[in-house]
């Protein structure tokens, strides 16, 4: 059985890879690492930009997001072609481990055989980017990490604790909890989750020599922590580029014919998905009675199901329970599988009068499409988009509040002034700085030697 799985899923390589390869006469080959559906997305404009400078691109897919949804639609609408897939499979520690291993011999050959050096582009927080970054490493080569240093900002226990006291307490005001978490000082740094991601992201700043920042928040905290700032570049955030092109299509989007009911209906737009709301029993019935609740009262809810969320909902017996709901309140409740292209997702957050999520993506894409975002976490990984009003969190400890949170979304005006944090041609500038550093200094991974420019200084005649 082991060898069969082994078999089946051993590395992919496009016909006449090598031979290519081998004859070009480019010395850098741009190693472009995707996984996940949001990986594709934000990668691509920097896969398109590369390209169209004629520069050698290297697209591998380690496998971890396979099936049309999730990533073969994705990556036809943006016309990549990938090159390597590293086919990984099993659970989470073996997926680490063939990562690790199979992009190790890649990155081998083709510095050693083809003598191309490798410059790895890794994306923010994904398993993907922590074990992609550590096989460049160990072979002494650095990464281009886009959207670097995100770190979970926590609202901290006594913040929680007077909430839910005065919720209890009908002493809940929409406009001042709203206000409250505009104060920076409430919060803190040290949660785990999302769980592994706050590991992962933590884990790649060590072996980055470009941090691709998407804004100031994150420039400033890279360096309290002693990062150099000479490395470390606002670029702003390559979804604003992604979105861009997505938009374009939305004219041939098909998104409402799956959606009927929701078409010219002030509807909103829910996905969860994180393994912390749909693994725990209590957090996930919390989200989902709240989901209910809306429903129950005749708000339009676009509830899109996606594996996590499907599974907690087989999980916890709540299978019947969502088929009723669905019959009862078939003119204001539609639930459906994830929508395959982007800009079908785009189509319908950029129509909605909220989106509700504990995704990190559709914060950012709530933002630039003007659409208030409720975050269904504890925290939020996009806390420039909490503090630029843009976006409320609606912790998942009491249905109640949640509801009360995403009608005062929907309902509230002050949410309505938005503020664009991410801009445009960030793809642009992400390779305008990597090139810049690669005629400058010939590579991305330096001892300290190196690094410090003490070469000039070598002696090592003792006479």
């Amino acid at each position: 059985m082991i060898n069969n799985i082994i078999e089946d899923n051993s590395v992919f390589i496009r016909p006449n890879f090598w031979f290519d390869l081998e004859n070009t006469e480019k010395k850098y080959a741009h190693v472009i690492m995707i996984a996940t559906k949001p990986d594709i997305i934000k990668q691509a404009p920097l896969y398109l930009e590369l390209k169209n400078r004629g520069e050698l691109v290297i697209l591998i897919h380690t496998g971890q997001h396979f099936d049309y949804n999730l990533s073969k639609w994705v990556l036809a609408e943006f016309w990549m072609d990938v090159d390597i897939n590293l086919n990984i499979y099993w659970n989470i520690h073996k997926k680490y481990s063939l990562i690790v291993e199979r992009l190790w011999d890649l990155l081998v050959d083709f510095y050693n055989t083809y003598k191309k050096i490798p410059v790895p582009y890794v994306h923010w927080d994904t398993m993907t980017a922590t074990t992609a970054d550590k096989a460049a490493f160990l072979n002494k080569f650095a990464v281009v990490h886009v959207e670097a240093w995100i770190r979970t900002f926590t609202p901290n226990k006594e913040f929680y604790h007077k909430l839910f006291r005065n919720f209890s307490n009908q002493k809940f005001d929409w406009e001042k909890y709203y206000a409250s978490l505009q104060n920076f000082d409430i919060y803190e740094r040290w949660s785990i989750e999302p769980y592994p991601e706050q590991f992962d992201t933590r884990a790649i700043e060590w072996s980055t020599w470009f941090f691709a920042t998407p804004v100031k928040l994150y420039q400033k905290t890279l360096i309290d922590e002693w990062f150099p700032k000479e490395h470390i570049k606002v670029v702003w955030n390559t979804v604003a580029d992604a979105i861009k092109l997505s938009m374009e299509k939305i004219p041939n989007s098909t998104a409402f014919e799956k959606f009927p009911n929701m078409k010219w209906k002030p509807f909103i737009f829910i996905t969860i998905h994180r393994r912390e709301n749909t693994l725990k029993k209590e957090r996930f019935l919390v989200i989902y009675n709240a989901i209910k609740k809306l429903i129950e009262d005749w708000i339009y809810v676009c509830f899109l199901w996606l594996y996590a969320s499907e599974f907690a909902i087989d999980n916890f017996w709540l299978r019947a329970d969502i088929e009723k709901l669905t019959e009862k309140y078939s003119d204001n409740f539609a639930y459906w599988p994830a929508l395959a292209h982007h800009a079908e997702v785009m189509d319908m957050i950029s129509k909605a009068w909220a989106v509700v999520t504990d995704s990190w993506s559709m914060q950012e894409e709530a933002n630039i499409v003007w659409v208030p975002c409720v975050t269904v976490r504890f925290w939020s990984d996009r806390t420039e988009t909490i503090l630029a009003w843009t976006n409320i969190i609606a912790p998942p400890i009491n249905s109640k509040l949640i509801v009360e949170i995403i009608k005062g979304a929907i309902w509230n005006k002050s949410m309505i002034k938005k503020q664009h944090l991410y801009w445009e041609n960030v793809s642009k500038k992400i390779v305008d700085e990597v090139l810049e550093m690669l005629k400058k200094d010939w590579k991305l991974f330096k001892f300290d030697d190196e690094r410090l420019e003490l070469e000039q200084f070598f002696d090592w005649n003792i006479k």
